[in-house]
């Protein structure tokens, strides 16, 4: 017993001068880690003329209360000779643990000539109708619609962004479409959403105003209407 006794007091007394060690190898010292941030801008999508000398609006970089944006560097490259979708993307420097940060911006090189291609913001009033229930989308969403120099033109999400956005499900989940618009109605002429393999209902709605750049549309798909008012954003 008292052997047993011994040799727990033994423990105790390595356990204390173990603690003892550690607290005086940290004591007075701390240490606090700075993550970089970037802000883009100009915002995540921007719109650059088609023809013109793209110049990027910026971005800043914080690390530490200091500016590093210098240091920030930058992948991809936008052709402004003609229409499309072009992704940038900005990545920081890393701080001392090797910790850095990233954001990307969409470009969108548009002719300003044309009334119809650009960047549409869907708006947050549209609303899905299902079994007869209302539900509104909440917050605005991006839609993108480029000329096929034919008199048609590809948009990326005749949903307007519902389950690509508002649901997180990622782009599978849009409708790539192409429609026509002519003397203010919108014709929908195919559209395909790949992660359920099937493409809208019949019934098809829509008209667009070109003196304020506003698509009306009524998107039919799997027994629901997808009722959207998309606002072209104008170029600052």
């Amino acid at each position: 017993m008292k052997k047993n006794i011994l040799y727990t007091m033994l423990f105790v007394a390595a356990a204390f001068v173990m603690v003892s060690c550690g607290d005086d190898d940290s004591a007075g010292k701390s240490r606090i880690t700075y993550y970089p941030t970037i802000e883009l801008t100009g915002g995540s999508y921007y719109v650059a003329d088609k023809g013109s000398t793209w110049e990027d609006p910026g971005y800043t970089s914080i690390m530490g209360g200091e500016d590093v944006s210098d240091q920030v560097t930058i992948s991809g490259n936008v052709d402004t000779s003609k229409p499309g979708l072009y992704t940038l993307t900005y990545t920081t420097a890393k701080n001392e643990d090797g910790f850095g940060a990233s954001t990307t911006r969409t470009v969108i090189v548009a002719d300003p000539n044309d009334p119809v291609e650009g960047l549409y913001w869907n708006s947050s009033d549209s609303y899905r109708i299902r079994q007869g229930a209302e539900v509104k989308y909440g917050n605005e969403y991006p839609v993108v619609v480029l000329s096929n120099g034919d008199g048609t033109y590809d948009v990326d999400d005749m949903l307007g962004g519902w389950y690509c956005y508002r649901a997180g499900y990622g782009s599978d989940y849009a409708m790539g479409a192409t429609i026509s618009v002519a003397d203010g109605t919108v014709t929908l002429e195919d559209g395909y959403v790949p992660g359920w393999d099937d493409g809208p209902d019949e019934g098809f709605e829509g008209t667009f105003d070109a003196a304020t750049g506003t698509f009306t549309l009524t998107t039919k798909y799997a027994n629901m209407d997808f009722v959207q008012t998309w606002v072209k954003q104008v170029k600052e």
